[in-house]
């Protein structure tokens, strides 16, 4: 016992002298839903979870703070309550902001992008009620009031408007949000070497570290799917995809994009998915619209002009191209990818290989809001199990790999059961960062293209779906359904839900590989 208590002080002293665990940094992930009416992802490269966790608050608490100065959902927001003439007195600094670079980016694209276009989505809306194509003429009004400045800037912050017309700021108030919290943390925590927050497909990162970026192929942006491309983004720099494929007015079954052109009011259609890598996440976000609007190569020649500006198109053809500095890898799935310079006047589409059509089992489904508004997102599985039980195929699975993650892995409990098919899972990304089209609060699609989890075909025959969450402070719960997956198609089907998972549907397109596999 005398050796042991001589021992512990020179043991405390050797451990003294090593590099302490806990002082390596390690990243933290943080997944919330109905965050500015979208999902949200925090990655924090820190030393402490303490110190995560801090970062986590500021940056939900900043969030807040300028959800109440610049939405447009709110009744009682700065920008609402501007809008009506109730601040005559002038507007704040974070408002002034995003009008000034409202103003320049108007005139940067000629027209294409002006915050004024609410007022189209309020006439595309009622259509979509009254299930009619408004009539170009009523759209031509709105046109002939976009003509001028939508206000005069006098000194004070005051901002004189011109005319009437609703105003959105969802084009760059997104992207201001994510550079004021991106640089509070900055300044705040100094110690905190990368943070990266993804709003709903957008992101803004500080930090020299890389980041692999996914952007969501805009024909199947299920999880599970193969992504359009992979970027991999160094240093300080903002990310947005502007598309719409996750949001759209549909009438007598025909869906239009809710990105409206200012110049006519009628909705984009060549362009479906514009991803902009900028300087900072609201360049990216207000190029990424104006991309949209202008069209692919006219899209591509406003990129060609700004410095630290790079894009990423894909039109209604399947055709991808890029800017002239896009940092290309060998992620380019099925599409021909195309570069356009400033002084190329032709398209390579004798290249062009179109995209095969999609097929297997798609799987929608939504995490309900809970009491309070935002609320983290539990930890959710979907798999495919055979019929003797074994899980074949995990689309989706979403927990922590640091902790404290692992500790709720259990809590999944049929899927956890299988601990081999635990360990392949854990040897990938299990929580990948995705630039995709803004969609709505914990509205998520999964898919299942016909492979198991080594990537061998599966025979066609009897499955059971599955759907299980786990939530800290929540509840268990599981959904499981028995499917027949062979050469006949099923139309959407829907599932009973609960209190983790609700708006449960699938559908099934024969797999190619419908044949038994040899």
């Amino acid at each position: 016992m005398n050796t042991i208590r001589t021992l512990l002080p020179l043991l405390a002293l050797f451990g003294a002298l090593l590099p302490a665990a806990s002082t390596l940094a390690e990243e933290f992930q943080f997944f919330h839903e109905n965050v500015l009416g979208t999902s949200f992802e925090l990655r924090v490269e820190a030393d402490s979870k303490e110190l995560a966790e801090q970062v986590e608050s500021t940056v939900l608490a900043e969030i807040g703070r300028l959800d109440q100065v610049l939405s447009r959902y709110k009744v009682d927001s700065e920008l609402m309550r501007w809008q009506r003439g109730e601040l005559t007195a002038g507007v704040s600094d974070d408002l002034a902001i995003v009008l000034t670079q409202a103003e320049q980016w108007r005139q940067r694209t000629g027209g294409a992008f002006d915050v004024r276009s609410g007022a189209f989505t309020a006439v595309w809306k009622q259509a979509e009620k009254d299930q009619k194509v408004p009539p170009q003429e009523l759209l031509d009004g709105i046109v002939k009031q976009l003509g001028s400045k939508p206000w005069q800037q006098q000194a004070n912050n005051i901002f004189d408007r011109s005319d009437d017309l609703q105003i959105s700021l969802d084009g760059l108030a997104k992207g201001y949000i994510l550079d004021s919290v991106n640089q509070l943390i900055t300044t705040r925590f100094p110690q905190v070497r990368q943070v990266t927050v993804n709003i709903g497909g957008d992101l803004r990162k500080t930090g020299q570290e890389s980041l692999t970026v996914s952007i969501a192929d805009p024909a199947n942006p299920a999880i599970g799917a193969t992504p359009l491309a992979k970027v991999e983004v160094v240093g300080e720099v903002g990310l947005a995809t502007s598309g719409g494929y996750h949001r759209n007015f549909e009438i007598d079954g025909h869906k239009h994009s809710h990105i409206l052109n200012p110049c006519d009011g009628q909705p984009v259609k060549e362009v479906v998915s514009a991803t902009v890598i900028a300087p900072t996440a609201m360049e990216a976000d207000a190029a990424a619209t104006s991309v949209s609007v202008l069209g692919v190569r006219e899209g591509i020649r406003l990129i060609e002009t700004l410095p630290g500006y790079e894009c990423l198109i894909a039109d209604e053809r399947g055709i991808v191209a890029f800017s002239s500095g896009w940092p290309t890898n060998e992620s380019r799935t099925q599409l021909s990818f195309v570069v356009f310079q400033e002084d190329e006047e032709e398209a390579a589409e004798d290249s062009v290989e179109e995209k095969k059509p999609t097929n297997g089992l798609f799987v929608d489904f939504s995490l309900p809001r809970q009491s309070g508004g935002r609320y983290r997102r539990p930890y959710v599985a979907v798999w495919l199990e055979d019929q003797d039980g074994y899980p074949v195929k995990t689309s989706v699975l979403w927990m922590m790999k640091t902790q404290p993650g692992p500790r709720w892995y259990r809590d999944l409990t049929r899927w956890y059961r299988s601990d081999r098919l635990r360990r392949i899972v854990e040897e990938t990304n299990l929580i990948e960062t995705t630039s995709s089209a803004t969609r709505g609060a914990g509205e998520y699609s999964a898919h299942f293209d016909g492979t198991d989890n080594l990537g061998k075909k599966l025979p066609p025959g009897q499955y059971t779906l599955c759907l299980e969450a786990a939530r800290e402070h929540g509840t268990y719960q599981i959904i499981r359904k028995s499917v027949q997956l062979g050469s006949d198609p099923i139309d959407i089907q829907k599932l009973e839900g609960n209190q983790e998972i609700d708006q449960v549907s699938y559908r099934y397109v024969p797999w190619s590989n419908s044949q038994p596999s040899e």
